[in-house]
């Protein structure tokens, strides 16, 4: 009975396992920051900072109403400091909870702050525990602060509207995890998505979220050296295997009215050859396309030759995008955004440790063939379209 007693004596303290906890209502979530040049030596630091609700929905405290008349569900913060950690602190000393990065979805880059370089940023992001590695990434034309003002009736905040348009691989989508990873090849040349923000459509629109451009921003040694357009972009999203969702319009030779075809599925495949000393790089890319509309006399669900000149109409179209991107980052930013290093290194270990430190030299010289294969796997009309277009043909042949 004693020995009982003594181990219970013993053991108690160890029960008590709540001593160090953090409630969530101790917690300042943090969705979404902004990163921007102050001055040659200082950042300007901002945070968007979820406000949370009541129970019921209305009348809390907490909440507060923008010029939009919506609730407003998150409040900005800023600081300026000689780097990420000095704003982070000064923006601590004036709040009453403590800043918690867990919840973060975006993380934003002033273009000031990208030309100068952006190493330094992502380093401190990556080393700290609390930032996310899944964040998405954007580079913003001027104040990436205004972005986490923007005015939203759609979502709660701009920061879900950025982290669901990433997540929905329409642009150019990377996280923190994936920059940090593309500044640490051999190329250390890295691609963002680039974002303007417009004015609203009208003077009484509030929601400001559709009203800003999707470009991409193209990096090289971690510094910013230009931007590629939305046409463009999309050729870049077929070179680096990563358009999920696409809707393309094509004129078939021949025609004059669109058709218009839903990406269901798209591989690229990459094939880098050394002969002679002359680096290739052959890609072929295949998709699998829906016809969404057409209107144009061409018999799809009937007409095998109809499909064959759409299908070469989208050839072209990939082809063209993909062969624009190539001028514009290969030739233009002589920045490898496409890892073409990567496929060198893993087919020919060998020639590329003999020639790594060439490699921007050699990138801008490599010859690319590009072989597109579209596949229409379903027409999509109905057989009204069908029977009208045999109606012309009829009438094209009296």
């Amino acid at each position: 009975m004693l020995k009982l007693l003594l181990t219970a004596v013993l053991y108690t303290p160890l029960l008590t396992g709540c001593w160090d906890r953090t409630e969530v209502n101790d917690l300042a979530l943090v969705t979404g920051a902004a990163i921007d040049k102050y001055d040659d030596t200082s950042i300007e630091l901002t945070l968007q900072i979820f406000i949370p609700r009541s129970a019921g929905g209305g009348g809390g405290g907490l909440e507060s109403s923008n010029k939009g008349g919506s609730i407003q569900t998150s409040l900005v913060k800023s600081a300026v400091g000689v780097d990420i950690a000095d704003a982070i602190s000064k923006i601590q000393e004036k709040m009453p909870r403590k800043i918690f990065w867990g919840h973060t979805e975006i993380i934003i880059f002033g273009e000031s702050v990208a030309r100068q370089g952006v190493r330094d940023e992502v380093d401190y992001l990556m080393r700290a525990p609390q930032p996310r590695e899944r964040s998405f990434m954007y580079v913003c034309k001027g104040s990436a602060r205004e972005i986490l003002e923007m005015n939203t009736r759609l979502e709660r905040n701009s920061s879900e509207i950025m982290r669901e348009i990433g997540k929905s691989k329409i642009i150019l989508s990377v996280t923190l995890a994936d920059l940090a990873q593309m500044l640490g090849n051999p190329s250390s040349a890295a691609a963002l998505p680039y974002i303007e923000l417009l004015a609203a459509n009208t003077p009484r629109n509030h929601d400001d979220t559709g009203s800003f451009t999707n470009y991409t921003a193209v990096f090289k040694d971690d510094k910013m050296v230009g931007t590629i357009d939305d046409p463009t972009t999309r050729g870049l999203l077929w070179l680096r295997d990563e358009i999920k969702t696409a809707v393309v319009t094509v004129t078939p030779e021949g025609t004059s009215g669109h058709v218009s075809l839903r990406l269901l599925k798209s591989k690229t495949k990459l094939q880098p050859i050394i002969e002679n000393g002359k680096w290739r790089m052959n890609v072929w890319i295949h998709t699998e396309d829906d016809a969404l509309q057409n209107t144009t006399s061409l018999d799809l669900a009937s007409d095998h030759q109809a499909v064959k000149r759409v299908e070469a109409a989208m050839n072209d179209d990939i082809e063209e995008r993909v062969a624009v991107a190539l001028r514009k980052v290969q030739q233009g930013y002589k920045a490898d955004i496409f890892d073409f290093a990567g496929e060198f290194h893993r087919a020919y270990p060998k020639e590329w440790r003999q020639n790594q430190k060439r490699w921007n030299e050699i990138f801008p010289n490599v010859e690319v063939t590009v072989q597109s294969d579209a596949r229409m796997l379903r027409p999509g009309l109905s057989s009204i379209k069908s029977s009208r277009s045999r109606e012309e043909k009829e009438k094209e042949e009296e």
